[in-house]
């Protein structure tokens, strides 16, 4: 008994030796094994995030930002507790960096972030519940240095998955605030979009915070067991980088059209209305073109940011309601006043408008407590393109609508719930806008030649739409030379708006075209194919700004076949997450009965 008790630890007084020694272990896992402790490492990690992004800009930070909270994960009891903990971070990062939601709708905000959170949670659960941290062949085994490479790569692969999951689902997905767009500020490192889209930087960055959290939680053998990962990540960063010199050493680019962007800076309130009168926001812009082309009169397009026009449709100045009142009239005669100014500006100049409006069309009598009203059941958030001389107006009308903010989701699927989210809207009845068609992505032209499409607001954080946007039908050249996106941020403050801006570059790296933006509040300016920005109207200035876009001839990756680089990223996580439930069940505790 006596050599029994040695081999399991020895006498009582062998133990209280022991003891002292074992004090200082306990104490450096103090601070990741308490709630508490576990708490202030998310905190961590969402302070080193946020300064990341813009507007600090401390991109660096994003390299070990994922740590603490990778520690947080590794030292969960169980797949459920990192469950728990990631989507406390989750939710807590968004909160941190996504506040100016509750301009719109705080208890929208709220459930918003409750769901998002979860694609941070999964991940938690997947990389505990597999023990990719461990890097572990067995119980009781030493790390494994081949173990610790897999890992730090389907560490990666896991982040980026949910990453894609997050910009496609649900209700159209929600593709702010991604680990790649930290790194807008070093566009060596960024070039790569060209061929993985956004996911393919998000993966290196991801890639080298689990190489470093792992380095951290493998201390006392890190040079044997990451020595192989280590490697990998040098020569991952090494041929990232290198890539990115290439795509700046090449000369592919050729004078196109010149461009003036106007930024009017109107605020905007919950209810829809604008910081000033409709007439007066038309008249602004009319004087502020009229002042910009008198002193470039070569400007071949003029770009107005979105909904900043009334209803320019022909439906909505030509048509009335079967019941017409004076104040009717005079909107109509605005209407059409409107496109008047339009047109001759236009003329005039001899010059091309994009200009953002509502469209509205189908009338019907509805109850209100205000009595009864004639509304528009057809009501879309649209470009609108005016040349010299008249004749047809294209229009593109936006395609992926932004939840609570241009419809309310589940009026179909949820009913209680639509009715909830319906009570709880800022506006005094139901406003939903009608979607365009997925496929009717109008390219408009300057001259044959020169050729665009333009994304509304927050359609170009949609970087799959925007490829499509691009995509020839026979996958040989681009359906447009460059983008004009038109967006209204007039609801929001402080981070939004450069983090829009710094999210939007990466559209022009994947498809390799320049961007013209015109942004109500700012930041409007542009991008050239490389991502690099100029000529920037500060947020919340007005004015105006004019370039001539540098056409890139290149036709890449990316735009051919779109994200297979996030869909390699979302199977291998399947296969691993599948992997791992099995190995559970094979492993799992079976009860013996006692009979």
């Amino acid at each position: 008994m006596s050599r029994l008790m040695g081999r399991r630890g020895g006498s009582s007084n062998q133990q209280q030796q022991k003891a002292p020694a074992q004090e200082p272990v306990a104490a450096a896992r103090a601070l990741p094994d308490r709630w508490w402790g576990k708490l202030v490492l998310l905190l961590a990690t969402v302070v080193l995030l946020d300064l990341s992004f813009a507007p600090f800009k401390q991109f660096y930070l994003a390299y070990v930002a994922l740590v603490p909270w990778l520690i947080v994960v590794h030292h969960s009891r169980s797949a459920f507790t990192a469950f728990w903990w990631s989507w406390v971070g989750g939710v807590m990062f968004f909160s941190a960096n996504m506040w100016w939601l509750a301009y719109v709708t705080g208890p929208g905000m709220a459930a918003l972030f409750a769901v998002v959170a979860l694609y941070w949670a999964v991940p938690g659960a997947i990389i505990r519940g597999t023990k990719l941290l461990e890097a572990e062949a067995g119980e009781d085994q030493p790390p494994c240095r081949w173990l610790a490479l897999a890992g730090v790569f389907l560490i990666a692969a896991i982040w980026t998955a949910f990453e894609w999951f997050r910009a496609t689902w649900p209700l159209g997905g929600l593709a702010w605030g991604f680990l790649g767009h930290t790194q807008s500020p070093v566009l060596h490192l960024a070039q790569i979009a060209d061929f993985s889209g956004i996911y393919g930087i998000s993966f290196w960055v991801a890639a080298l915070n689990a190489a470093i959290a792992m380095a951290i939680i493998h201390r006392k053998t890190w040079i044997r067991t990451m020595a192989p990962a280590g490697i990998a990540m040098i020569v991952l960063l090494a041929g990232v980088l290198g890539y990115g010199f290439f795509r700046f050493s090449q000369q592919t680019t050729h004078p196109g059209p010149t461009v003036l962007v106007v930024q009017p800076s109107y605020p905007q309130s919950n209810s829809g209305e604008k910081g000033a009168p409709p007439e007066e926001i038309v008249d602004f812009h009319v004087r502020q073109t009229r002042a910009a082309l008198a002193a470039h009169p070569q400007t071949n397009l003029v770009v107005w940011s979105e909904t900043m026009m009334p209803a320019l449709n022909p439906e909505a100045r030509d048509s009335a309601p079967p019941f017409s009142s004076d104040v009717w009239l005079d909107h109509v005669a605005f209407l059409r006043q409107a496109v008047d100014h339009l047109q001759s500006l236009v003329t005039r100049y001899h010059t091309a408008l994009l200009a953002g409006g509502m469209y509205q069309s189908d009338w019907y009598l509805k109850e209100t407590s205000e009595g009864r009203l004639w509304v528009h059941r057809d009501r879309r958030n649209a470009a609108y393109f005016v040349a010299p001389g008249g004749g047809a107006e294209p229009r593109y009308d936006k395609i992926h609508l932004v939840p609570f903010g241009e419809y309310l989701p589940f009026k179909s699927a949820i009913p209680p719930l639509y009715h909830l989210f319906l009570a709880l809207s800022p506006y005094p009845e139901e406003y939903t806008l009608t979607a365009g068609t997925p496929d009717a992505m109008t390219v408009f032209r300057l001259r044959p030649d020169w050729r665009f499409v333009t994304p509304i607001c927050f359609e170009d954080m949609d970087g799959e739409l925007v490829r499509r946007m691009f995509k020839a039908p026979d996958g040989a050249g681009k359906r447009a030379d460059f983008i004009v996106n038109i967006t209204n941020d007039g609801w929001f403050r402080f981070n939004e708006m450069p983090q829009h801006l710094q999210a939007a570059i990466f559209r022009s790296i994947e498809n390799r075209v320049p961007t013209a933006r015109s942004v109500n509040t700012g930041i409007s300016g542009f991008v050239d194919s490389l991502g690099r920005t100029h000529d920037l109207i500060p947020a919340g200035n007005e004015g105006t700004s004019i370039a001539t876009l540098d056409l890139d001839s290149r036709v890449t990756f990316y735009t051919r076949f779109g994200d297979l680089f996030a869909y390699a990223c979302a199977a291998a996580t399947f296969l691993w997450a599948v992997g791992g439930i099995v190995r559970w069940w094979k492993h799992r505790p079976v009860k013996v009965s006692s009979e």
